[in-house]
């Protein structure tokens, strides 16, 4: 088996190999499977996966429109797949909501009711990706001849950004959190929350269509506001139908 693997062949496509890398697929040369190898590949592969999701995380919370500009426009091997980075962002956000307590309350006489509406309700984030996809549209449809797809790119990675400020929101709570402290949090939420949305997507429309800051200003603040209306009239009906939902069950 190890003269198998001496061959200067590429075990992925068979072809010749002249250097450690194969020059047509660009797999390293294979080597036999020892006690270590499988547990160094996989760190190595989850090492580099992880570090370029950081480093994309990154580059999308300073520039979410400009990065999607690239994405669309081609520049697909410098950015992470906004939707793997999403996903991401969902996960990490959904295990902070569990280990916070964030959607659960101390009053016991309602435990079944609770334990429904948050079953269906601690999926209502999901819904401001809509809310940017609409309001890029119906704001900006004129603009830069963009279609329905490439409007979601964009929408993607704000709401990417913005699922990632809410995690950073919820941080401080992993920290000796009590229901006291969860409602508390909650209310000074409700308070700044928005506005941080809101400054995310003013941002990623003005970098992704290109605003002259000075003189259009106006039109990326006109989308963060129609992005506002959007989502409220969203969860709302959200919340109507969870407790349709809700109370269906519980009759």
């Amino acid at each position: 088996m190890s003269a198998f693997f001496d061959e200067q062949v590429c075990r992925n496509c068979g072809e010749a190999l002249h250097t450690r890398y194969c020059q047509s697929c660009g797999q390293k040369k294979a080597e036999r499977f020892g006690s270590t190898h499988l547990r160094d590949e996989a760190w190595e592969k989850i090492r580099w996966f992880e570090a370029d999701m950081a480093k994309s995380a990154f580059n999308v919370m300073l520039r979410p429109g400009r990065v999607a500009r690239e994405y669309v426009e081609g520049k697909r091997k410098s950015h992470v797949n906004p939707l793997k980075l999403l996903l991401a962002a969902i996960v990490i956000l959904l295990v902070v909501i569990a280990q916070t307590g964030y959607l659960t309350s101390s009053n016991q006489t309602l435990t079944k009711a609770i334990t429904l509406v948050q079953s269906y309700s601690k999926w209502s984030f999901s819904l401001g990706i809509l809310a940017v996809l609409i309001a890029s549209y119906l704001t900006f449809w004129r603009r830069g001849g963009y279609n329905v797809i490439e409007h979601l790119v964009l929408a993607t990675y704000a709401h990417f950004a913005i699922i990632t400020v809410n995690i950073i929101n919820l941080l401080p709570l992993l920290i000796g959190s009590t229901p006291e402290r969860v409602a508390t949090h909650r209310v000074y939420s409700g308070i700044y929350m928005d506005w941080l949305e809101g400054s995310i997507v003013f941002l990623a429309f003005g970098q992704f269509f290109a605003i002259d800051w000075k003189r259009q200003w106006w039109w990326p603040a006109i989308g963060a506001i129609v992005f506002h209306l959007v989502k409220e009239g969203l969860l709302y009906l959200y919340a109507r139908a969870v407790i349709r939902i809700v109370l269906a069950q519980l009759t």
